[in-house]
């Protein structure tokens, strides 16, 4: 089950308790508090009837979420017959409690409002971000080709090595065993001197082969394998002279070797989709903050009223000395709401495009920060400048650091 799932069911089974209203002490304050259901989905739910607990009734289905909302390393105590009934059993004692707790109405003691507020508060907030933004909404192969095409040098097929080896105790076993090999005779050939005298039984049922390994990587079955790969991966191809790798000694004939390259897009799309996918989601995020104050008009009042805390100036220059992007654009954004008619202003809106290409590559929320910059400000100095840069957002030259003077040039 999901984190959104689980965060979703604890909204149902807790969260559901509220309603501001409830948190009031008069006498219509429980009519007012919604605390049903106790479990289940708000679905219609016609599955069988398993228990009532006053006026809470728990059902099949109830039951059978109740166990997929239990974390994995407790829901295998809850399977079977004999599991399902103590999960029931539990969800007896919850209600119980919950019934006991509306007796008594503890949902106004003001520890408690505050805990349910936060809950709901805390629920919503992540449900929106994961459930009602970001569920199944993930880059197209076009948006993934165009973050692959300017972030080549990041996908790269790392160097392969495969060789085998033959494991000694000693120096003078690891000698005899390099002077077998080299003989060139049948019976000392590789599958036979590995056999007799590797004393690695696990890589000696495979002829003594290591597999593929990169430089430091890890190998199963052999001792201080890191330092291993690390020693082996810079050797020639071929046979090579006792090497001595932790407390064993080695033999080694290194066999194959793929070398570093950059990747094709198809070998390297997962990659893509994962190295793109948080700066994807955090712009989904960021444009939605910045339409949804169209939708509901925010207002800060009395000794938070615009214009009351640092100057512009102030925040600009501590935006411009900050390392995390975040943290920049909150700045920056603080500047354009709280001092609009400030000449800091359309710098923020300017600065904010840039840090959005520079740091996640998008394209989108850096159009909606130049479109605010040509609409809000049209006599702004740098309205030329974000005209430009608005109308050269696909070009991929856009998407590395470099001035607009640049950018011209080519």
């Amino acid at each position: 089950m999901s984190a959104v799932r689980r965060c979703l069911a604890l909204m149902v089974v807790v969260v559901a308790l509220l309603a501001l209203a409830g948190c009031q002490t008069d006498e219509s304050s429980q009519d007012r508090f919604q605390w049903k259901p106790l479990y289940g989905d708000f679905t219609n739910d016609t599955s069988t009837v398993v228990a009532k607990i006053g006026d809470v009734q728990i059902t099949e289905r109830m039951l059978e979420l109740y166990i997929d909302e239990l974390p994995p390393r407790l829901k295998a105590d809850f399977m079977g017959p004999d599991g399902e009934r103590l999960a029931l059993k539990k969800m007896i004692d919850q209600s119980l409690m919950v019934q006991g707790a509306m007796e008594l109405k503890i949902y106004n003691d003001q520890d408690v409002a505050r805990q349910l507020i936060s809950q709901r508060r805390n629920t919503l907030d992540y449900a929106m971000r994961n459930y009602g933004l970001l569920r199944d909404n993930k880059p197209n192969e076009e948006d993934l080709r165009a973050h692959f095409a300017v972030n080549k040098g990041k996908f790269r097929q790392q160097g392969l090595v495969m060789a085998r080896h033959v494991e000694c105790l000693s120096k003078d076993d690891a000698d005899l065993a390099y002077q077998r090999l080299q003989s060139g005779d049948y019976k000392n050939n590789f599958p036979h001197v590995v056999e007799e005298m590797s004393t690695n039984d696990d890589t000696k049922k495979e002829g003594g082969n290591t597999g593929w390994f990169a430089k430091g990587g890890f190998i199963p079955f052999i001792r201080g394998s890191e330092q291993f790969a690390t020693a082996v991966y810079d050797l020639e191809m071929g046979l090579h002279a006792p090497i001595k790798v932790a407390d064993r000694w080695h033999v080694v004939e290194v066999t194959h070797r793929e070398y570093e390259r950059p990747q094709t897009f198809a070998e390297a799309e997962s990659q893509v989709l994962k190295d793109m996918l948080p700066g994807w989601q955090n712009s989904i995020i960021k444009d939605y903050l910045l339409e949804a104050r169209n939708t509901y008009p925010v207002e800060m009042l009395g000794a938070y009223t615009p214009g009351q805390g640092a100057s512009a100036e102030e925040l600009f220059n501590r935006a411009m000395a900050l390392p995390d992007p975040d943290r920049k654009l909150e700045l920056l954004s603080m500047i354009h709401t709280d001092y609009p008619d400030d000449p800091k202003a359309d710098d923020a809106l300017f600065m904010s495009a840039n840090v959005a290409l520079d740091t996640w590559q998008d394209r989108r929320i850096a159009e909606r920060y130049l479109i605010m910059l040509i609409e809000e400000y049209p006599d702004s100095e740098l309205i030329e400048d974000a005209k430009f840069l608005n109308k050269n957002l696909n070009n991929p030259k856009v998407l590395n650091p470099q001035s607009i003077e640049d950018l011209r040039q080519n």
